[in-house]
């Protein structure tokens, strides 16, 4: 649903030790981000529960490898990448445990996720909004049609989902936490439906979100987190 962007690599560059690392992806998707983690010369095994994901990376030539992190056994991995996953995995505690068991010492963990929960009725009615804009305009994949309660909708959409405060609080029983980013999220989340070629579309997006922020009338609802083994 969400998109790899240049503004996620770029925090990968900064967070990420110097050097070829051996890396999980854990929760890999399409494999977009395995992807572009080996060419920049990492050793990558990437891993997802779900059997479509899985296909969709082998077809986009990543050797992806059907597994839940929860039970997962390998050796230590020089880091592990959670990348809009985390809040999809359950049990949180059993996931968490097993990241920590196949971190090697001095590992990083680099969680980037969103935190649903921050998302409030302004953040929730911009979204909809903007996404049945998009669709009219024929530049999304998006439901179209009134949204006459836009934060109930949110929520329904994202009950089943890890909050974002269980998922610091499960980091930070585990691991010594070096950093934590609020960022934006909402226009990552509706570029993901855009169609192809809407690459300026994604841009404006962004844009508009970061400054919605800076004015205060939109929340920070992603959250990126890196941290070691304690």
């Amino acid at each position: 649903m969400e998109t790899i962007d240049d503004h996620q690599l770029d925090w990968l560059d900064e967070v990420l030790p110097g050097g070829p690392v051996r890396i999980l992806d854990a929760g890999c998707g399409d494999g977009g981000l395995a992807a572009a983690l080996a060419r920049h010369g990492h050793e990558v095994t990437a891993l997802d529960i779900s059997a479509e994901a899985v296909a969709a990376a082998r077809s986009a030539g990543v050797p992806a490898v059907r597994a839940d992190l929860a039970s997962h056994r390998d050796d230590p991995f020089d880091v592990i990448i959670l990348s809009l996953s985390l809040h999809h995995m359950s049990p949180l505690e059993a996931v968490l445990d097993r990241a920590a068991a196949l971190l090697a010492p001095g590992g990083t963990l680099a969680v980037d996720e969103f935190a649903w929960d921050r998302a409030g009725a302004a953040d929730a009615a911009w979204f909809y909004d903007a996404g049945a804009l998009l669709a009219a305009a024929g530049l999304a994949d998006f439901p179209r049609g009134p949204c006459p309660d836009p934060a109930g909708r949110w929520r329904a959409a994202h009950a089943g989902y890890a909050r974002g405060d269980a998922m610091l609080a499960g980091i930070a029983a585990r691991f010594r936490i070096d950093d934590v980013r609020r960022q934006p999220y909402l226009s990552r989340y509706l570029g993901g439906r855009l169609v192809s070629g809407a690459e300026e579309v994604a841009g404006e997006l962004w844009r508009i979100e970061r400054e919605r922020i800076a004015a205060g009338t939109l929340q920070h609802v992603g959250l990126r987190v890196t941290a070691r083994q304690k």
